[in-house]
């Protein structure tokens, strides 16, 4: 009996081992007429009518145990239910070897009819057909190479940290408890202002390697800080007076994913970005971001 336990103990252990070393390459896999769709969610939160203990979140995200993840998982699952009208679709593809180009476009309201044909008010028609129109264009274009690093090098700061925060892959094979850092930057001032201190966090990190239905997916959690704190000069602006007020600037961005390698796509993500501020500028506001294969 005791040479069974021993042996049962050792291939348990030898197992778990074999897990914690496995070494996993996450890569985009869309086919050459493939069109990926994911709903997108990017949404601010009313923390006054959505009944939530956000630092519950933040202290289960903290934790990488397995009751850390599920607890991570019902909060964003219940945090989903509140969120029933969608923004956005982004559509990935394979437009040329090695890169997937994103598109990201508006999705029209559910209470935004097409207007009738006989409409009384032609002028009035016409301007509600030209706002659908508007609120079905382009609002995110970039891309990512296969093996996870940003593309789009051109695109403006706050487009690229978009594709870097949903898109943005380890461009090296990884293993649980390895980190890497997203190409982001979530703060930016001017030659206005005046550090005198500053902080950083950028990680995301491979929690889990799990098998779901024969099929291997990795499990992410993200960890994205930014902070300053400093003086903003105020310039003198026809005959006014300049001055110096302190200001404080704080973003983070909280999440978790899980990603198929052998499909090469998102299976869910979530996450939590978000803003305070105050000095010149004063703000304390939480977003959603979401992505929902369809």
């Amino acid at each position: 009996m005791r040479l069974i336990l021993i042996i049962f103990l050792t291939f348990i252990t030898t197992a778990t081992f074999a897990q914690i070393n496995q070494t996993i390459d996450l890569k985009w896999k869309i086919g050459e007429n493939e069109k990926l769709n994911y709903a997108t969610v990017m949404r601010d939160i009313d923390t006054s009518s959505v009944e939530m203990d956000f630092s519950g979140l933040f202290k289960s995200l903290s934790d990488s145990s397995e009751n850390g993840l599920k607890e991570s998982k019902a909060f964003f699952k219940k945090l989903n239910d509140v969120f029933k009208n969608l923004d956005y679709v982004t559509t990935l593809s394979t437009e040329e070897d090695g890169v997937i180009d994103i598109v990201m476009t508006t999705r029209p309201k559910e209470n935004l009819k097409e207007v009738k044909q006989n409409s009384t008010d032609s002028k009035e028609a016409e301007m509600l057909k030209m706002m659908q129109s508007m609120n079905q264009g382009v609002v995110l274009r970039g891309s990512v190479y296969e093996t996870g690093g940003i593309h789009s090098f051109w695109v403006k700061s706050n487009q690229k940290n978009l594709i870097a925060i949903f898109f943005q892959l380890p461009t090296a094979p990884v293993k649980i408890g390895d980190k890497w850092p997203l190409d982001i930057n979530l703060i930016a001032n001017d030659e206005n202002f005046e550090c005198d201190s500053a902080y950083k966090i950028n990680e995301v990190t491979l929690t889990d390697i799990k098998k779901v239905g024969g099929e291997t997916v990795a499990v992410l959690k993200y960890n994205i800080l930014e902070y300053v704190n400093g003086d903003f000069n105020t310039p003198s602006l026809f005959g006014s007076e300049g001055g110096n007020k302190e200001t404080m600037m704080k973003f983070s961005h909280q999440g978790i994913a899980e990603f198929s390698v052998d499909k090469g796509r998102w299976i869910t993500y979530d996450g939590i970005l978000s803003l305070e501020a105050s000095g010149i500028m004063t703000a304390n506001k939480k977003t959603k971001f979401t992505l929902i294969k369809e």
